[in-house]
């Protein structure tokens, strides 16, 4: 879905094999928090289905979030997995060689993909990629890649703070080797694929917490962010130190200085962590609590629920409009198959909207709606059509904003809805009124993770004087090891804003109506 609030991998997604006419058998199966599709079989969906639900509770019981066995998110509030093809048409999909699998962060869903088989002959991605995991075990690399992935989305879903990018990194490695046996979670087995770095650069604290892009490109943060967040967090004289250095930073001391406040002398430090290489690594062993084994509800799916499914993968992973465009034609085959299935008529709806085809994908809209009145993703097209048409014509605002609206009223949590309910006052630059701020505080605290949201929120809290809440707000943006330049650039305005130049911030975070395009 290509919507206004997304904000996913930067990839070029070339076409796949598979067509409409060709559809695989799929398995879904879901959960309280996941919802899997499979295309290995049943026992491979509850698999993995499975394994999620103990990997997030894992990450719960270290870091003291609450956990509920029975609970039930939303289904927009669930991640959804895609398992298909082999390693190369992840590749494909990433834009990416080896590529084991890829993790999107999204309001209103979030979407990972990992593949049925892997070349275990290949070697994978250079070092500093997404996934840097490197002639494994092929089904532990793909976990270990999804592990690392998902923890960043936990991260900013359950502690949205502003963290260095090496410990954002450092925790993320230490939770993709998460290893799981019996009834037990380990932590603190070091990354095969990250041992080259750690062993032949010198761990060296005071560039590892400078904050400059350079640092972060010439320093090895994944290897040596391991490193220090394994050594700090098990290391038994460190105790409580990384904590006071993470409260330091979110009070927005200097890294450098949070360093040498929370952990004393870095020199001293650097040598710790050269010698703790080369000796015994530190973990831990965590019994799962009792009773947590998860439920797991699983089907195979409808023919043409199973039709759609890689013509909703590419469209899911996200495409350029010309990609999209490329889809039009087995979008069509697929609803002269089934032209009254609401899942291939969402799907084909996607495909023609990105494609910037509105007047089909209007007709699609009706198509639907005739079918189900209460399909809440229809509405939110229709409001997302009307902002395009706005561009134009700011007359069409206010069809947006009824649309958001009718999507709100059947599901009052889908976040997309709140936030471009605020965005059509944005937009016409009028003053919000409270029940769209509110909406946006809501759909913030519902994704956190979503970069779009949290400088959306920022650039409120800007417009009403609130500037040390809004710096709050863009703490994990100004430290995102992903896009260190945007990340320096946002620092540095930051800095003039705090001196009391406050304009060029604020012109940077505004939303535009009339931003470009992708192609």
């Amino acid at each position: 879905m290509k919507s206004i609030l997304r904000v996913a991998l930067a990839m070029l997604v070339t076409q796949l094999s598979v067509g409409p006419a060709f559809a695989a058998e799929w398995w879904l199966a879901e959960t309280g928090q996941f919802r899997v599709y499979s295309e290995a079989g049943e026992q491979e969906a509850i698999d993995i289905a499975t394994r999620l639900e103990r990997v997030d509770l894992a990450m719960r019981v270290y870091t003291g979030v609450a956990y509920d066995v029975d609970r039930e998110l939303p289904e927009e509030a669930k991640v959804s997995l895609f398992q298909f093809g082999d390693d190369d048409d992840i590749g494909d999909l990433a834009g990416q060689r080896g590529v084991l699998g890829f993790f999107i962060p999204r309001a209103g869903g979030s979407v990972a993909f990992i593949p049925v088989e892997v070349d275990k002959r290949r070697g994978y991605a250079s070092p500093g990629s997404r996934s840097n995991y490197a002639l494994m075990e092929n089904t532990i690399a793909v976990q270990q890649v999804l592990q690392h992935e998902y923890f960043h989305y936990f991260m900013f879903q359950h502690s949205p703070a502003a963290y260095p990018a090496w410990y954002i990194e450092g925790l993320a490695e230490v939770f993709g080797m998460l290893r799981i046996e019996d009834n037990t979670f380990y932590l603190g087995d070091p990354p095969p694929a990250r041992m080259a770095s750690i062993k032949q650069v010198r761990p060296n604290a005071n560039l590892m917490f400078g904050t400059s892009a350079a640092n972060l490109r010439e320093y090895p943060i994944y290897a040596h962010g391991w490193l220090a967040t394994n050594y700090l967090s098990f290391e038994p004289s460190r105790k409580g130190q990384l904590a006071e250095y993470l409260k330091l930073i979110n009070q927005g001391v200097d890294g450098l200085e949070a360093a040498k406040q929370a952990f004393g002398d870095l020199g001293k430090l650097s040598r710790e962590l050269a010698e703790y290489r080369d000796a015994r690594i530190l973990g831990i062993a965590v019994p799962f609590p009792p009773n947590s084994n998860p439920d797991v509800k699983v089907r195979k799916l409808s023919a043409d629920e199973a039709a759609r499914m890689m013509m909703m993968i590419e469209s899911k992973a996200g495409v350029t409009r010309s990609k999209a465009r490329e889809q039009v034609k087995d979008a069509k085959q697929l609803l002269e198959q089934y032209p009254n299935s609401v899942p291939v008529l969402l799907a084909a709806l996607e495909v023609e909207f990105d494609a910037t085809n509105y007047t089909e994908a209007q007709g699609l809209i009706d198509r639907i709606l005739a079918i189900d009145p209460e399909e809440e993703k229809a509405k939110l097209y229709e409001a997302w059509i009307a902002l395009e048409y706005a561009k134009k014509d700011p007359n069409w605002l206010s069809k947006a904003r009824s649309a958001f609206v009718a999507a709100n009223r059947i599901n009052p949590i889908e976040p997309n809805a709140l936030v471009g309910y605020y965005l059509t006052y944005v937009y016409a630059d009028e003053k919000a009124p409270e029940a769209a701020i509110i909406g946006l505080e809501e759909a913030y605290r519902t994704a956190p993770f979503d970069s779009g949201i949290r400088t959306l929120l920022a650039h409120l809290l800007l417009t009403e004087g609130k500037d040390e809440q809004a710096i709050a707000v863009l703490g994990p943006l100004m430290n995102s090891p992903h896009s260190s330049d945007e990340a320096e650039e946002l620092r540095g305005l930051v800095e003039k804003a705090r001196a009391g130049n406050r304009q060029p911030l604020i012109d940077k975070l505004k939303p535009k109506l009339n931003d470009k395009d992708e192609d």
